[in-house]
């Protein structure tokens, strides 16, 4: 028989914290019939698909469009700037917009903000 050895291991690995995605809205760029719709999307420790909502009423209560479902790869901490551009919108009208993100902990919706188009 030879010598006792004795080795330790580092155990499993730390849990890592995932909470809900954090969104903000920024200014849009407008255009006559265009816009670009702004914000920030911060997928707060897991992968996160992020789209806007556009539409003519303030509520959202109708919504006109959704831009595609984007993913923010990787499990990122930070707010990362997102921007989508939309066309086909009517002339001097007043859209409201909001940016909706989603991970494994759920589905937020940021503030409505509002632009005009030219």
């Amino acid at each position: 028989n030879g010598t006792i050895l004795n080795f330790k291991t580092s155990g499993p690995p730390a849990a890592t914290t995932v909470s809900a995605p954090v969104v903000t809205t920024q200014v849009a760029t407008v255009g006559t019939t265009t816009a670009t719709l702004r914000g920030t999307v911060n997928p707060s420790g897991d992968q996160t698909t992020y789209w806007f909502e556009y539409s003519k009423s303030s509520l959202l209560s109708t919504i006109l469009g959704s831009t595609s479902h984007t993913a923010i790869t990787g499990a990122g901490t930070s707010p990362t700037n997102v921007a989508t551009p939309i066309t086909g919108l009517e002339r001097n009208t007043r859209y409201y917009f909001r940016i909706v993100a989603e991970n494994s902990v759920g589905t937020i919706r940021s503030d409505i903000a509002e632009f005009r188009t030219k």
